[in-house]
């Protein structure tokens, strides 16, 4: 599943606001305001089954609903009895759309492009003031949820903000999953994943890149996993899956699942990622000094050549 169950409610609720703007534009007879919402509409719902499927990249189907979301609020604007909430709602919908510094540059821009499509009674220093003043704040908000603060790092799920667990937290996660486990007689997989593209984008590119697409990576598999699985960073270009309470087809069709996903993670210059991934299932009365040198294993058996 390319698309996330969050941005997939995210987006169907967005398509029912959008025909709700239409059946309004058409109640009250403004039939020259129909078009916009009801073209945005139908590219929205052409592009979820096309995400769902994996054939559309979640980014471009965001920069198209951001394009199209721009047009509806110029084209609405000017005819509202409040224009200046239109205005507010481009740009909110650039900060939810695209990246942190692309988005602050372009809400900048908007605030006077759209104060001139309102016309030159909206154009005053006060209205500018607000629009830049809005743009701020969201971009403080946004840098502000997305690093919380020192207390809030201790959590029970700390990779559900670092999205990775680092090799000795994933270690000592195991040992912990393992002891539930054997007590509840429940079973316990473990996916080992190797990305080769990790390691060509840190040798030609450098480690910030490296960094960049095992951050996407780990976001991609959170987004579509549960929220009792764990992730960890074995090494550079090796992860741990720990699956609790899922036993071996369960685990198999999650590495199908993730191999679907990872796809979607891409770079101009590595191109999508792809994923080789060995499935290990605890064995009756196995203890983590053996589990773990089986993962081990199966995560040097996957960096051998032609593996």
């Amino acid at each position: 599943m390319a698309l996330s169950r969050y941005k997939l409610v995210a987006q169907l609720l967005t398509l029912v606001l959008l025909v709700g703007l239409a059946l309004w534009e058409h109640l009250m007879r403004h039939y020259d305001l129909i078009l916009p919402p009801t073209l945005l509409a139908i590219a929205l719902l052409v592009s979820i089954p096309l995400q769902w499927l994996g054939r559309l990249r979640s980014v471009v189907a965001d920069h198209m609903l951001l394009a199209g979301g721009l047009t509806l609020c110029a084209v609405e604007a000017p005819g509202s009895d409040d224009p200046m909430l239109w205005l507010g709602l481009s740009i909110i919908l650039s900060f939810l759309l695209l990246t942190l510094f692309p988005a602050l540059l372009l809400a900048l821009c908007l605030v006077p492009a759209m104060l001139a499509l309102l016309g030159d009674d909206y154009i005053t220093v006060l209205n500018l003031t607000l629009g830049w003043w809005l743009t701020l704040v969201a971009a403080t908000l946004l840098v502000l949820l997305g690093h919380p603060s020192h207390a809030q790092r201790f959590t029970l799920r700390p990779w559900r903000r670092d999205k990775r667990l680092s090799i000795a937290c994933i270690r000592a996660n195991l040992k912990i999953e393992i002891a539930r486990a054997s007590a509840l007689d429940q079973p316990l997989s473990v996916l080992v994943v190797y990305i080769p593209q990790l390691d060509q984008a840190g040798d030609q590119f450098g480690g910030h890149l490296r960094e960049v697409l095992s951050s996407n990576f780990s976001h991609a598999v959170s987004d579509n996993s549960r929220q009792s699985d764990l992730l960890g960073e074995y090494n550079a270009n090796v992860f741990w899956l720990i699956l609790p309470n899922t036993a071996e087809p369960g685990a198999i069709a999650a590495a199908k699942r993730l191999s679907d996903v990872v796809t979607m993670v891409a770079h101009p210059e590595i191109g999508s990622l792809e994923s080789y991934s060995r499935v290990c299932t605890l064995q009756a009365q196995e203890s983590v000094e053996h589990f773990s040198k089986r993962l081990e294993a199966a995560a040097n058996k996957l960096l051998e050549p032609h593996a």
